[in-house]
């Protein structure tokens, strides 16, 4: 495995690569209050980044164990698959200049995400970022979702690249305890809600959104391209 520094790069895609997470409050909201629920911005803030059963534990915890999780999960997944079938899957701005330049520099890219593999695949074939992303460890890959730091681990090992090596790309406090938990360098950029003191000490950079972390990710290589 590569062991320089800053020789690769590991992308969170909901909220880092792709501007889906608005679309899923939204969608879980509208899923919520067909049901007979409300699901305040708050507590929905309180899932984000993470894995899949986690999630669901959460969402008995705020909404009752009598919550009738199947229903929403249909509710939800009608509400993505009808609005991301019209108007597609925008990526975040910034993003596919950096996948370019990434790939035009030979720097190895992975994505690690909570999203099960066969949803994360279509949302970035459908942002029109699949081609830059061949490398895609997603919630389903893994034993241990976020906070965990295993799902970084199985990104870095599959592009070959040490964990210390790698720059992580994330949007909520659960990925950044997890990347920075597997030694990665790692890059906060807020999306829905902000991180408290705790999870701001831990990120290296708190960048306010991903076009200017995009100039820092490139300027990191930059400088480490300077010191060769």
């Amino acid at each position: 495995m590569t062991a320089s520094a800053h020789a690769g790069v590991v992308f969170d895609m909901d909220g880092i690569l792709i501007d889906s997470e608005p679309l899923f409050r939204r969608g879980a909201q509208h899923a919520a209050r067909a049901l007979g629920y409300e699901l305040a911005d708050a507590t929905y803030a309180a899932w984000m980044g993470l894995p899949p059963r986690a999630v669901e534990a959460a969402v008995y915890a705020a909404l009752g164990d009598d919550f009738p999780m199947a229903s929403f999960r249909d509710q939800f997944r009608a509400f993505w698959i009808e609005h991301t079938e019209r108007d597609g899957v925008p990526p975040q701005p910034g993003i596919p200049e950096l996948l370019q330049a990434l790939t035009a520099r030979d720097i190895p890219i992975a994505v690690a995400t909570s999203t099960q593999r066969d949803q994360a695949l279509r949302s970035l074939e459908l942002a029109g970022l699949r081609a830059y992303l061949p490398v895609v460890v997603a919630g389903t890959d893994v034993t241990e979702g976020k906070p965990a730091p295993e799902i970084f681990l199985r990104a870095a090992r599959a592009i070959e690249v040490e964990p210390a090596a790698c720059i992580a790309l994330e949007d909520s406090a659960v990925g950044v305890r997890a990347a920075t938990a597997a030694g990665m360098l790692t890059i906060m950029v807020p999306d829905l809600h902000q991180p408290d003191a705790e999870i701001a000490a831990l990120a290296r950079y708190v960048i306010p959104d991903t076009q200017r972390a995009a100039r820092v990710v490139l300027a990191l290589f930059d400088a480490r391209a300077r010191r060769m």
